[in-house]
């Protein structure tokens, strides 16, 4: 009888534990036991009988079955096929799909004491391609609606057939707004949207509006 393997593992605040053991040449099994709460949840037995009867059996090959067996069952509970549940969905434990550096940005801005932005647009004007428009922008703290200064604001063309194209580029003033003017350019082939940012201090915000074709906006 070979030492089997005993392992903790924890999977969305639950403990389970996994233990395999060999039964021996005269009953030539490989079983696991998982355990929760002082309970069997499933088991797992696999025979070696193959191996005794060819005359191939050695305690590595044993080994190598049980050590097969004792890691599937810790990725299946890793992978909540255990859970009384079922399985979570795809990225249930995702926080977010914010990048790296963003998620970091905003830590930094929090542990320092600054608001999150928001960035409006006045009005919200229907956006036509070929026209030329101004759009009166404004940069807010998000908590206390207090004009941000200084904040550096981007307006963007976003088409299905190029890449984005840079309309505006800007500083908001003493009162948090600015006055982008921009020049809406003809996508005949192809669909478009506006995109304004604002950043300052590592805090970003952004709003999309899309564009209209000339036919639309009549009908």
């Amino acid at each position: 009888m070979i030492t089997g393997f005993n392992t903790d593992v924890e999977y969305d605040g639950r403990v389970f534990h996994v233990q395999t053991e060999d039964k021996g040449k005269d009953n030539p099994v490989v079983e696991s036991l998982v355990y929760s709460g002082g309970e069997i949840v499933t088991q797992r037995k696999s025979s070696y009988a193959d191996l005794v009867k060819s005359g191939g059996f050695s305690e590595s090959e044993v080994m190598r079955r049980m050590d097969t067996q004792h890691r599937g069952l810790l990725q299946e509970i890793a992978a909540g096929r255990l859970d009384p549940d079922g399985p979570k969905p795809f990225g249930y434990n995702i926080i977010t799909n914010r990048s790296f550096d963003a998620v970091v940005a905003e830590f930094l801005t929090h542990d320092a004491g600054l608001e999150s932005i928001r960035l409006e647009v006045d009005g919200h004007p229907p956006l036509l391609e070929g026209s030329r428009q101004v759009l009166n922008l404004r940069v807010i703290a998000d908590g206390s609606d207090a004009p941000v200064p200084g904040a550096t604001v981007v307006v963007k063309l976003l088409t299905t057939a190029d890449k984005p194209r840079e309309l505006f580029h800007g500083t908001t003033g003493g009162d948090g707004t600015v006055a982008a003017e921009i020049a809406i350019p003809e996508t005949p082939n192809a669909n478009a949207a506006i995109l304004c940012q604002a950043e300052k201090d590592s805090r970003n915000a952004e709003i999309k509006q899309l564009v209209l074709k000339p036919s639309a906006s009549r009908s």
